[in-house]
């Protein structure tokens, strides 16, 4: 007996130096989950192929330990751009390892791409040169893209290409969706005569798919506000319901994403299914497609002035009613006594146009305007009115904060100049100029910075809604719903009920589409609102959209901050918790601005905000110009990194001259 046992420690002791010989990782931040495959711990996770004494990693994670492999790292595939996944990049190639991204990645990870990126979300204004309509903060909709491009990153895996290494067969699917860059990898074991490596024991049939961050869970997608390739179509969410239909097509054995388990079980069945979610949640991104094909027997209503519809105030104006005017996006209010009140003021022509319009109507000076949203479109025409001084502007707080300091958020659609409104109205508050009344509210659907106001004009109960609500022909019947507009669709449905509570009898939505009222029609809207924001937190990890959908969770506030190099920088870290329990987390100011490491670990009530201060002495070695600097942020145990887009933007000042 004692010989049996000491014969099997022998076996078990060669057995395990053969295992080590071959590559098996030398820490607990790594398991096998098949042969010659290993996932890093924490979320999210990269995979590494080892076979023998190299390894091919997938994915770049933050938080992989890449040295604790014992292996040769040889190469490094990511499947998206974002800096979640993509984080060890730079440092990989540092260290002499090759790492590869799609093509498609080129925008947002080459040192060109991501300058161009930043410039268009941060613009700067340049003295003596008129911003145009479209030079606009965040008004790309891409995320997570890294401070600085990295050149060295080869950007050139393609739909089909086959990766040969080793004994793997590596096949590149595009699968856009997460992101528009986005790539999966189906791997197989090759039938080379193999030695004593890890890979031989996995069928040579069997397909393992890495799917990096194309599926999360069943039925279920990591931060869903990434499929927001614009402010209001399906187009992302239908991308990434195709690439999850392509995946199931390959029926892989395996399917490894990057936030989330291996799933090795109703692999397909998963895929489709959701698919399918993504679906039903793209489908109820229009209203318009919720009402004509879903409810059907739409109701029947009118455009005020067809002729004004999807127009930008380049058409003559149309009376709507004796005191009432509308050109392209622009209203204009006329008082008894003559002088006018200008609702949007849309588009570098508007000037002319308020002139012609006082030359015909035998009207009055300019004595407010009035700004629905923080759009840049429906104000920028502000800037040509003459004679700034004679007229005051009106707008609701919410509203007015982000105009005067369009950095202070990350937010879709601000000029970069700054507008100073002279009256910040409050929601439910009555407004007055003249005769008539205006009674204000908050009034949230496309973004989140919108005023909504009520009034009587000639005897008609009128509602000026924005861009929330359009005719149902006319741009999906909605200004759409989006992460990085704030355009929540539970806050839209609650918009459209204030709006069937007053049953005005117009409803003055803009880019000309102004309409008569219909009960109906806002009764399916309350109803859609209610639907879409179902639909989203069932795709939601979190069960909540409004944590998922929304990369501005976790925001500075003001998101630029000016600063010497060596003198100190300051800010504040507002931070959103939907969820019906506490959270904790853990925040990191990413090292190599500041002197030293900043670190905090804050906890948030349920369905609270917590605000914590943001300090740190900058780093004497900084030039002048701005550095875009992510603000990390996990979980307590650190094993979850969060999926909203957090940073700082600090821009470095000259040192002012004693």
């Amino acid at each position: 007996m004692r010989k049996l046992l000491a014969a099997m420690f022998c076996v078990s002791l060669l057995l395990a130096t053969v295992w080590l010989v071959h590559g098996e990782p030398n820490n607990s931040r790594w398991r096998e989950i098949a042969p010659g495959v290993w996932q890093s711990s924490g979320l999210p996770c990269g995979y590494a192929l080892i076979d023998g004494d190299s390894a091919l990693l997938i994915g770049a994670a933050r938080g992989m330990d890449w040295r604790g492999l014992k292996p040769k790292i040889e190469r490094c595939l990511l499947t998206h751009h974002h800096r979640d996944t993509s984080a060890l990049a730079r440092e990989l190639i540092a260290a002499g390892v090759s790492v590869q991204a799609p093509k498609a990645s080129t925008e947002w990870l080459s040192r060109d791409g991501v300058q161009r990126f930043w410039s268009a979300c941060l613009p700067e204004l340049i003295p003596g040169k008129e911003p145009g309509l479209r030079d606009r903060t965040f008004n790309a909709f891409n995320y997570l893209v890294h401070p600085q491009g990295i050149d060295e990153i080869e950007c050139s895996l393609e739909d089909g290409q086959v990766i040969e290494w080793r004994r793997w067969r590596l096949t590149v699917v595009a699968t856009p969706g997460h992101s528009r860059d986005h790539v999966a990898f189906v791997g197989q074991v090759s039938n080379l005569p193999s030695n004593q490596g890890q890979v031989e024991n996995l069928p040579h049939d069997s397909a393992i798919l890495f799917c990096g961050d194309a599926f999360a869970a069943r039925g279920k997608l990591w931060s869903p506000y990434t499929t927001d390739w614009d402010h209001w179509t399906d187009t992302g969410l239908k991308a990434a319901a195709e690439s999850l239909r392509k995946l199931a097509a390959r029926r892989p054995r395996m399917l490894c994403p990057e936030h989330g388990p291996a799933l090795r079980e109703d692999i397909v069945v998963s895929l489709e299914e959701t698919a399918k979610a993504l679906d039903a949640v793209g489908f109820l991104k229009s209203f318009e497609r919720f009402s004509k094909q879903q409810l059907g027997q739409e109701p029947q209503y009118e455009f005020l002035a067809k002729e004004q519809v999807a127009t930008a105030g380049e058409r003559p104006w149309t009376k709507l009613s004796p005191h009432l005017f509308l050109t392209g996006n622009t209203f204009v209010l006329r008082s008894e006594a003559g002088p006018i009140a200008v609702f949007d003021p849309f588009g570098t022509t508007l000037a002319e146009q308020i002139r012609r319009l006082q030359r015909d109507e035998q009207l009055g000076p300019i004595e407010v305007v009035l700004i629905s949203h923080a759009h840049n479109d429906h104000y920028i025409g502000l800037h040509q009115l003459p004679n700034r001084e004679s007229f005051e502007v009106w707008t609701l707080e919410e509203v007015a904060r982000p105009m005067a300091e369009p950095f202070r958020v990350a937010a879709f659609g601000l000029d970069a100049r700054s507008i100073r409104t002279d009256r910040w109205l409050k929601a439910n508050e009555t407004a007055t100029w003249r005769e008539f009344s205006f009674s204000v509210r908050h009034f949230p659907g496309q973004t989140y910075f919108t005023m909504g106001l009520q009034t009587t004009i000639d005897g008609r109960t009128c509602f000026f809604t924005g861009d929330n609500f359009f005719h149902a022909d006319q741009f999906s019947g909605s200004g759409g719903w989006s992460g990085r507009n704030r355009g929540w669709p539970d806050l839209y449905a609650k918009s459209a009920q204030a709006v069937l509570d007053v049953k005005p009898d117009w409803v003055l939505a803009e880019h000309g589409g102004a309409f008569a009222f219909n009960a109906e029609d806002f009764r399916r809207r309350v109803t859609w609102g209610q639907a879409a924001a179902k639909a989203a937190d069932s795709i939601a990890l979190s069960g909540r959209f409004r944590r998922d959908w929304n990369p501005s969770r976790i925001q500075v506030e003001p998101l630029l901050i000016r600063a010497s190099a060596g003198e100190s920088a300051k800010t504040t870290i507002v931070i959103d918790n939907p969820l019906p329990q506490p959270e904790t987390m853990r925040l990191r100011l990413d090292h190599g601005i500041s002197t030293s490491p900043w670190t905090r670990e804050v906890s948030i009530p349920e369905n609270g905000t917590t605000r914590i201060e943001l300090q740190f002495q900058v780093a004497e070695r900084l030039p002048v110009g701005r550095n875009v600097v992510p603000l990390i942020v996990t979980s307590a145990s650190g094993d979850l990194e969060d999926g909203g887009d957090s940073f700082v933007v600090l821009e470095i000042v000259e040192k002012k001259k004693k």
